[in-house]
């Protein structure tokens, strides 16, 4: 048993060793064989099962988080199982985890809104907000019902005399402003600032926003120049010749279909149309794309070409590509047709060509300033903070304006720019264009996207249960005067 444990332990080292060299397949094979070992871990499993999640390799976290479960059998070990098994998609399995912790536990939040959150994503939103009322109604937990607040904000729809409003006013005053309870207030805010907006009471709803906003840029690390700069060196440097004298890939798969754009800008409704195609499986921000390419070590075109200096070179594309197929059988299964519109891919879109070459890619663009304002008033969990400045995010449309236009130009006819407006007046033909870029036959049942089922994971979980609408292309002309400093730095239309 002492060395089966000892063994077991200098795989796991190993394979922390090869992730920390960027080797994500030498990690990968290294924990599959840790876990084939099923040394007695313990508590150390759930090491385990973070870092095969971090490189992607669902199968091996969700089996090393059961052995978690099995040597530390607490509610946190099986809260962290559940939750594990949502970010990899299988929403079902979490739901019934979820509901088994909440029916042992009915006075836990953590419980309870881990359950309403799986509803939420199912679209069983009456069950949900029950939920998070139970948690609201809990007399001990105070100052820990904001975020089911805010859950229920997103939800429901609220009218002026609603008495949630007054409700969730007090919570905020009970959070008050100490820093100790800073994160607690930023939740609030946005969860009333919805309530505000809904109820018309616009000034009121900025002024929501803006602080929490604010609060959340004191942690941000956007840097606007350094942006910049990383967008100069794209376009400057990586053009068709620089992807000419790369090694070739020779991955012909045409399984993954790439949806880009900003947040808010409708990537979401366009993957729940193709989606709704009998011959797509799924669709998520399934972030497996960076995990696969991790031997590279930035996406200028200078940090790709140190990357290639490697004795592997030649093969380092395929290699790469294989992987990032991989991880999506390992996500979604092994047949269908599947969508990733994981944030921030334009930021290394000729990578993502160069790796997969068959790929096709649908690009989403949409007014700016809808754009911005949706994204000011939103609470983004991580990976966006640039939302929290309105100057910042000007910044940031210029650089994603530069890199459309230049992978436009580069990429050709691989990738398909929907105008997210367009798409909304005239959906009959959009939807047709984006079906037939990926190379499908039309089916009818496309136009009832709405009524797909499917866990819908993002802040857009309620609009694609709609039919297609219009009303939300000129939400943010009410807030046209409060939007000054992003159109003084992004240029009016």
């Amino acid at each position: 048993m002492t060395t089966q444990t000892v063994d077991g332990a200098q795989l796991v080292n190993g394979a922390l060793a090869a992730f920390q060299a960027r080797e994500r397949d030498d990690a990968a094979y290294l924990l599959a064989k840790a876990v084939q070992a099923d040394p007695p871990l313990g508590a150390r499993w759930a090491s385990v099962s973070r870092l095969a999640a971090t490189i992607g390799e669902i199968t091996l976290a969700l089996t090393a988080a059961r052995k978690h479960v099995l040597a530390t059998p607490t509610p946190e070990a099986r809260l962290a199982y559940a939750q594990l098994l949502i970010q990899s998609g299988r929403t079902h399995d979490a739901l019934r985890e979820g509901a088994a912790l909440a029916r042992e536990r009915p006075n836990d939040p953590a419980a309870l809104h881990f359950l309403a959150t799986c509803q939420v994503q199912l679209g069983d939103h009456d069950a949900a907000i029950a939920n998070l009322r139970r948690i609201i109604a809990l007399p001990g937990v105070q100052l820990g019902a904001e975020n089911a607040w805010h859950v229920l904000a997103d939800i429901k729809k609220f009218t002026t005399d609603d008495p949630d409003i007054a409700r969730m006013e007090a919570m905020l005053e009970r959070i008050g402003t100490s820093d100790a309870h800073r994160q607690s207030r930023i939740v609030m805010l946005y969860a009333l600032g919805k309530a505000l907006d809904d109820a018309g009471q616009l000034e009121r709803a900025f002024a929501c926003f803006d602080e929490a906003a604010k609060l959340q840029k004191l942690d941000s690390t956007f840097n606007a120049a350094h942006a910049d700069a990383f967008v100069d060196a794209v376009v400057e440097g990586w053009d068709r010749a620089f992807m000419d004298r790369l090694p070739r890939s020779t991955v012909d798969s045409e399984r993954p279909i790439f949806v880009l754009g900003l947040p808010r800008s409708g990537t979401t409704l366009v993957e729940q149309i193709l989606v709704s195609h009998s011959q797509v499986v799924d669709g998520a921000e399934a972030n497996l794309f960076r995990p696969a390419a991790m031997a590279i070590k930035g996406y200028t075109p200078d940090e790709v070409r140190a990357s290639f200096d490697r004795p592997d070179a030649d093969a380092l594309p395929t290699r790469i590509g294989e992987a990032y197929l991989h991880l999506v059988d390992e996500r979604f299964g092994k047949t269908g047709r599947v969508v990733d519109k994981t944030l921030n891919q334009t930021r290394y879109l000729g990578l993502i060509h160069q790796v997969l070459p068959k790929a096709k890619l649908i690009w989403l663009r949409r007014d700016p300033a809808g754009i911005a304002w949706s994204c000011y008033r939103t609470r983004f969990a991580k990976g966006v903070d640039w939302t929290r400045s309105l100057t910042d995010i000007a910044a940031y449309f210029k650089g994603e304006d530069r890199l459309h236009a230049h992978w436009s130009k580069v990429l050709g006819d691989s990738l398909l720019t929907v105008p997210y407006e367009a798409l909304v007046d005239d959906p009959d033909t959009w939807m047709r264009r984006i079906i037939e870029h990926v190379g499908l036959e039309w089916e009818d049942g496309v136009r009832d996207f709405h009524k797909t089922e499917r866990a819908v994971t993002t802040a857009s979980f309620a609009q694609v249960r709609k039919p297609m609408y219009a009303s939300s292309k000129e939400a943010w002309k009410k807030y046209e005067a409060q939007l000054k400093p992003f159109f003084d730095a992004y240029g009016k239309a």
